[in-house]
């Protein structure tokens, strides 16, 4: 079998694109069986860019990444006879990271909506306890306070698009959303991005004078 050959110590040739992807899938439908060294592997080798994508649609303090984190590889354990080995297993896993964080982002969007709604009729807490509407963003990085303006649908196809450089065909198989609907959010993502850094340009050399 190819896979043991992949496998053997001292094998000088590289695999081929396929015979990677062979690999891959074995490893993971062997990590599925319950065989803790490839899932061991499996999780070292993809973790990172697990946990980064995570980050760039939650941002990179929030609570829920490790949850995202943990979630994917459930899921892809759990759906591991749904990998075909068409792509690869990192864009796969980075589809499920995406898709769960995106639940995620989208949850905590109407919980805010609904949040600030009740402030303005006057349900939000004790008179004068209210918090201002950009205290939860003070004290973070431009990129996190400028992400922070995009819908979570716009934040995700412009981080993974602009930021880790996968096609829209890609994340259109990632995100099971159609290429012109991702063309539309990516736009409407740089219109947002370039307003606040207009305005965010303008406080600074305000604020310099």
């Amino acid at each position: 079998m190819r896979v043991a050959i992949l496998e053997r110590a001292g094998e000088s040739a590289a695999p081929t694109e396929a015979e990677a992807r062979v690999f891959e899938r074995e490893r993971l439908l062997r990590a599925a069986a319950g065989d803790d060294d490839a899932m061991r592997a499996l999780y070292r080798e993809h973790v990172d860019a697990v946990f980064r994508t995570a980050c760039r649609v939650l941002g990179a303090n929030d609570a829920e990444v490790d949850d995202v984190v943990q979630h994917t590889f459930l899921a892809a354990i759990d759906g591991a006879e749904r990998f075909d080995g068409r792509s690869r297993l990192s864009t796969w896993l980075i589809g499920i990271a995406t898709r769960r964080a995106l639940d995620h982002a989208r949850a905590r969007h109407r919980r805010g909506r609904w949040s600030r709604l009740k402030e303005w009729v006057g349900l939000g807490g004790a008179e004068g306890t209210a918090e201002r509407p950009d205290a939860r963003l003070e004290g973070k990085s431009v990129a996190d306070r400028a992400l922070a303006e995009l819908t979570p649908e716009q934040r995700v196809v412009f981080v993974l698009h602009q930021v880790e450089g996968h096609t829209l065909q890609e994340i259109a198989d990632m995100t099971d959303t159609g290429i012109s609907t991702l063309h539309a959010r990516l736009g409407a993502a740089r219109k947002r991005l370039d307003a606040f850094l207009a305005r965010d340009s303008e406080s600074s050399e305000g604020g310099a004078r």
